[in-house]
């Protein structure tokens, strides 16, 4: 037998749920963002398991960025922009905002997977790195900032701590 050990069951369970729905992607949805070169830029995006062409691309920007007291609030934002046709066949720029959703991305062996459930809340979103042996990825805290972009010729992603230094997550 393999797999997590099972909480223990106290009191009435509700209905198993079949493994095949357990498989559902549920929510926000799946991103997933795998670069193969830089030069030239090469990379496969897909939304729900739904391919989007790369020459439909424009940019995937992710900003994300704890409270300070410039800016109460914070910001959490994902953003696809790309090229769609229109109803007289021009293509159109359009943007779409990701969040919630998780998001996975793949590039010059690294990984970056965020998780965000709620996108007006910084309680509901964490950043891991990496994928260690054992197959857990580098669970970040202390981050102020978060910034990925992905644009013609442009890829970059970078984390500032609480402390004010900036680490390149891809460096080339």
């Amino acid at each position: 037998m393999f797999g997590r050990t099972p909480q223990a069951r106290n009191g009435p369970q509700p209905e198993e749920i079949p493994a095949n729905e357990r498989a559902r992607i549920q929510g926000g949805g799946l991103v997933q963002l795998i670069v193969t070169s830089l030069n030239p830029m090469t990379f496969y995006l897909f939304l729900n398991d739904q391919p989007v062409e790369q020459m439909d691309v424009e940019s995937l920007s992710i900003d994300i960025e704890a409270p300070t007291p410039a800016s109460p609030n914070g910001l959490l934002r994902a953003t696809l922009a790309r090229y769609a046709p229109s109803v007289t066949g021009e293509r159109t720029q359009q943007r779409a905002e990701l969040f919630p959703c998780v998001i996975e991305i793949v590039a010059l062996k690294r990984r970056i997977n965020l998780c965000c459930a709620d996108p007006t809340s910084l309680d509901s979103t964490w950043v891991d790195l990496g994928l260690k042996p054992t197959g857990d990825a580098y669970q970040l805290s202390g981050l102020q900032t978060f910034r990925f972009l992905l644009t013609e010729g442009i890829l970059d992603a970078k984390v500032t701590w609480v402390d004010g230094q900036t680490e390149d997550l891809l460096p080339q």
